[in-house]
């Protein structure tokens, strides 16, 4: 099959939007055009490193990525900017943004010609100090992007936690409804109520200890990369390349390489909600009878149970009796050791 070149061309300027799709993921009938993520870089990253990211969080999510580019202007400049990002509405002692907003609007309705002054106005020039946060407050504001998921990666937490508390100051709580936000190497400590984060991290990734102890406990954490000598990673792709192993930490608690227990449902569910991404789905079923053998089969076994409760004959059981590697790696597991009645009709079903 034919690749098709690389779409997006690198940002030109600090805040610029640009969509980027993998040429990679688009020669493939499963690339998905009717949707799309956000994605906010973090600091030291060049044009050509954001689109590099973008692209690659393109393929991994088979579909379009809307980047909104974070300029660095050197590691000072960029320390600085992140530390006043950490401190506008985010971090012990930051600014609520309601009243960060309501003392803003005092001042412009002061002024000749305030009268006019509006709080998106007034909220808009609060965030332009960083142009990727008024960038990214313009965009997620409109009706398409309401639901849009963002990724964001180090400042890019920060842009993203400034921004949405901006959003809730000026149309409220009920904006939040429905927002996901999956996070990389996060330094941001708080995040507005009623958003939903998906955290990674590395255990030692320096820059997720700005944001304080977890003690919630929620963040997929992975050790050491694989076959690196250095235990301290922050880069955004190597992020990306660990995605089966942050995606079944999400739903597993233990450390060491001992799982203590497994919410195989939940993972369940989170890989059949992956649609006809089925190389992904793929690359963590692999992860998980590598490293998790003992839950792998009750995985695939509920796994495949909610691909039958959408249709037999529907698009995604289709799709996954048609890919021979996933599905030969979803019998391989349920077919080991001793298999249960509901495993021998499960494997039954992919192989008709």
């Amino acid at each position: 099959m034919p690749t098709n070149p690389d779409q997006g061309n690198p940002p030109s300027a600090d805040g610029s939007i640009n969509t980027y799709l993998s040429g990679e993921g688009t020669s493939s009938n499963r690339f998905d055009r009717t949707r799309v993520v956000i994605f906010v870089n973090g600091m030291g990253n060049s044009p050509n490193d954001h689109r590099e990211s973008a692209l690659a969080l393109s393929l991994l999510q088979m579909c379009p990525v809307i980047g909104v580019y974070n300029r660095s202007g050197g590691f000072f400049a960029d320390l600085g900017q992140c530390i006043a990002d950490k401190y506008q509405f985010d971090g012990p002692i930051a600014r609520d943004p309601r009243a960060a907003l309501d003392r803003a609007m005092g001042i412009a309705k002061s002024r000749p010609g305030g009268a006019a002054a509006t709080r998106e106005s007034v909220m808009l020039g609060v965030l332009e100090r960083n142009p990727a946060a008024a960038s990214l407050f313009r965009l997620i504001r409109k009706p398409e992007h309401r639901r849009t998921p963002i990724f964001a990666h180090s400042q890019g937490n920060l842009i993203t936690s400034n921004t949405l508390s901006a959003i809730v100051a000026v149309d409220g709580a009920d904006a939040m409804i429905g927002r996901d936000v999956y996070t990389f190497g996060s330094p941001a400590m708080n995040w507005p109520a009623g958003v939903r984060t998906i955290e990674c991290g590395f255990t030692w990734d320096p820059v997720t200890w700005l944001a304080g102890f977890d003690t919630s406990f929620t963040i997929s954490k992975v050790g050491m990369p694989s076959g690196s000598l250095n235990p301290i990673t922050h880069s955004f792709l190597e992020y990306l390349r660990h995605d089966p192993a942050f995606v079944v930490n999400r739903f597993r608690w233990g450390s060491l390489g001992v799982t203590v227990s497994m919410d195989e449902e939940g993972l369940a569910k989170c890989l059949f909600e992956m649609g006809q991404n089925l190389e992904r789905v793929r690359k963590i079923f692999d992860h998980l009878n590598r490293h998790h053998n003992s839950d792998a089969d009750d995985v695939a076994l509920e796994y495949v149970r909610l691909i039958r409760s959408a249709g037999d004959a529907g698009p995604l059981a289709t799709a996954v009796r048609r890919d021979s590697p996933l599905r030969d790696l979803l019998i391989k597991v349920m077919d080991e050791g001793w298999t249960s009645d509901d495993e021998k009709k499960a494997i039954a079903f992919l192989r008709s």
